[in-house]
């Protein structure tokens, strides 16, 4: 073969290669529609190379080794929805994640927001519901039987129905619960062989529902919002819209809890005050205006002894 034909040829296959990419990002493109038609979910504001890292793993299980061929299967197999939908989001969790999270709210944000008697408390992208039953299990250990003269409702959201589900079901194996110490897992698990199951107390604090953090919240005047180890799997512009809609939702002085590897950007770190940089703990400024961030912020002398007595002095979470 001549060096004539030899770049025919290359130029051929170039130019397949070319076309072939165009069509299947185009069939990329259709299957982000898709979910947004069928969920709701806008994929835009997802980072490109995490969706097609997470699409990755169903177009392997599924054997469609294009996005053209993987929109087909799609269409003919609607169960298949489900799974690249619940294959979006990383499930794992924990009870009382980062533990130093779990103290600082309770030496520091709960009592304050408990100078009230209706707190209401938002864990947004709470997966398998480890999250929302720990913020439970914390506000009625520091309520105790003061409990009955409050009201407190978690609200917990994840845009997963299969990760709902199993957050209502609040069923673990020892695994999930471990780092727990035996005294709270004995109080507020049942032991059921293999499985320990939130008891009913404790699930009746919290409320369950589906919502894409996209969306603007319909729910608003919440005192405390949650929403950690989420912001990874979104573009730049739309965590900060995210952080925007959490920062509407909460009341004046309410604050807000990010994962410890995420930051703030844009108009969210303007808006918030900066409670703790550590736990990355934010708050609303109580006046709407007056936002010059500040680390500063100390919890007054009297909250800190008065949960100091009520917990003898020592931390609930690390006890």
């Amino acid at each position: 073969m001549g060096a004539t034909q030899v770049k025919q040829k290359m130029g051929k296959s170039v130019q397949m290669t070319s076309v072939e990419d165009f069509l299947d990002n185009v069939a990329y493109q259709k299957l982000k529609k898709l979910l947004h038609e069928t969920f709701g979910i806008d994929c835009n504001g997802y980072r490109d190379e995490y969706l097609k890292r997470r699409f990755a793993i169903r177009l392997n299980a599924t054997g469609a080794n294009t996005y053209s061929r993987y929109v087909r299967y799609l269409k003919k197999n609607p169960a298949e929805f489900n799974l690249v939908l619940s294959n979006l989001t990383v499930n794992y969790t924990t009870f009382f994640r980062d533990s130093d999270v779990y103290v600082y709210l309770e030496k520091t944000v709960l009592p304050r927001l408990f100078k009230s008697k209706e707190v209401r408390i938002w864990s947004a992208g709470c997966a398998t519901g480890e999250e929302p039953y720990s913020l439970a299990i914390l506000v009625h250990k520091l309520l105790g039987k003061e409990l009955s003269n409050y009201n407190v409702t978690i609200f917990a959201s994840d845009l997963v129905e299969v990760a709902l589900a199993k957050a209502v079901e609040g069923e673990y194996n020892k695994k999930q619960l471990m780092g727990l110490a035996d005294s709270l897992i004995g109080k507020y698990f049942s032991n059921s062989g293999e499985s320990y199951k939130v008891k009913d107390f404790v699930k009746q604090m919290v409320r369950f529902e589906k919502h894409d953090l996209m969306k603007p919240s319909l729910r608003k005047g919440f005192d405390l919002i949650l929403c950690r180890n989420v912001m990874i799997f979104f573009a730049r512009e739309s965590q900060q819209q995210i952080h925007m809609h959490f920062y509407n939702a909460l009341r004046a002085g309410g604050y807000l809890v990010i994962g410890k590897s995420e930051v703030l950007g844009g108009e969210p770190s303007r808006k918030f005050l900066c409670s703790d940089v550590n736990c990355r703990v934010y708050q609303k400024s109580l006046a709407d205006g007056c936002c010059r961030p500040s680390c500063d912020l100390r919890v007054a002398k009297a909250d800190a002894l008065s949960l100091n007595n009520s917990a003898g002095g020592q931390s609930i979470v690390v006890q």
